[in-house]
């Protein structure tokens, strides 16, 4: 089964051709440059960012992944600087290059996959919008995957020769960390979820990125604080770790974030400067310690078989060891996407959810009917 999945659930701009589980092409337009002088995404800028470029992305996918003679050998990922010179604004059309790319390879795709929800409501729309005139137009089915989900199951993911080759246990336990979600969720298989715990205000991801505006970092601030946290103390500043005594699995990064401000309020630029790298590390090994705390409890809870980890927080270094650290003293294995890329949004993982639905014959029954849902939220385990 070839699957073309679209996914523009915020700033990034992404397509993916995937062959059943294996990637064929992941490319990604990035609009990070865009929302700098912000200090976060402006949701009528994403919108006109994702129209002028999702179809000189889709037309770069399916020409990575499809020839008239083969398939791409290799995976592929593709950011703006790599998009061809016929990509640039087309407020929202595809030209005549960019159609007869499209025209010449959707015949060789089976089954389209589109981001619902959860996530920016205006962005959404454009990625769902294209998926059902391509469908429409070229008679396929649709398949509507829930993007956490999505971050889910990137852990299943190949490269186009089929590794890595994984048996994940059942049941899993995954902690999905990100700017727009926290969750620790029970996996028992694939589609059957149970969440055992999740975030009450801020995602741990979006505490980052505040923690970064307070000083004065910049956006997206978790890639700044990491590389900062790297030269720093851990335990320069005395900070709060929220709800961590509570027997529940729920996170609330709030509170840390308003500790954190009063510490620091009455600062000098220059103090703030001197002290940069210790002030990093010392915030982040909060934020992960309150992901750590809860998800040993979890494990307490539940007694996985296997942790996964999923979601664009799972990129930082850092965090990645320390999970390792706790999968080893609880003598479990940790799985988590075999590229960097894949943790943060790509429609790769898209296209394997699309895949696993597919399979089970989940079609959207009426295009004309299929809407953005902002507030999508996994359907979970009825067993």
């Amino acid at each position: 089964m070839r699957i073309l999945a679209i996914e523009t659930s915020c700033d990034d701009t992404c397509v993916a051709v995937l062959e059943n589980d294996r990637i064929l092409s992941n490319v990604i337009s990035s609009q990070v440059d865009l929302y700098k002088k912000w200090g976060g995404v402006v949701p009528d800028i994403a919108k006109r960012a994702h129209r002028d470029r999702i179809w000189p992305v889709l037309g770069q996918a399916l020409k990575l992944a499809i020839s008239c003679k083969s398939q791409a050998p290799n995976l592929k990922l593709q950011t703006n600087s790599n998009l061809p010179s016929f990509a640039k604004g087309y407020g929202g059309q595809a030209n005549e290059k960019i159609r007869k790319i499209i025209d010449e390879r959707m015949e060789k795709i089976d089954v389209v996959a589109v981001t619902q929800g959860p996530g920016l409501a205006i962005a959404l729309g454009v990625g769902i919008e294209v998926a059902k005139e391509l469908a429409k137009k070229y008679g396929k089915k649709i398949v509507a995957v829930n993007h956490v989900e999505g971050h889910i199951l990137s852990n299943f993911l190949k490269n186009s020769r089929g590794k890595p080759e994984r048996k994940i246990k059942f049941p899993s336990l995954v902690l999905t960390v990100s700017g727009g979600h926290t969750k620790l969720v029970l996996m028992k298989g694939i589609g059957k979820y149970e969440i055992i715990g999740e975030t009450l205000d801020d995602a741990a991801g979006e505490a980052l990125d505040k923690a970064a505006k307070m000083l004065g970092l910049g956006y997206p601030g978790g890639p700044i604080i990491e590389k900062l946290a790297e030269d720093g103390d851990e335990n320069f500043l005395d900070l709060p770790r929220p709800m961590s005594k509570f027997k529940n699995c729920n996170f609330s990064f709030s509170g840390l974030k308003t500790s954190f401000y009063y510490k620091i309020r009455k600062w000098k630029e220059e103090r703030v400067a001197e002290k940069i790298y210790d002030l990093a590390s010392s915030y982040q090994r909060a934020v992960f310690d309150c992901l750590l705390i809860k998800l040993q409890r979890a494990i307490d809870m539940t007694k996985p078989k296997s942790l996964m980890g999923a979601g664009g927080v799972m990129a930082n270094l850092r965090l990645r060891k320390d999970l390792r650290k706790l999968a080893r003293k609880n003598d479990l294995q940790i799985f988590m996407p075999f590229k960097k890329e894949l943790n943060t949004d790509n429609a790769a993982m898209v296209g394997i959810a699309g895949y696993c639905k597919a399979k089970k014959g989940e079609f959207v029954k009426n295009i004309d009917k299929l809407e953005r849902e902002a507030r999508l939220e996994l359907v979970l385990d009825k067993v």
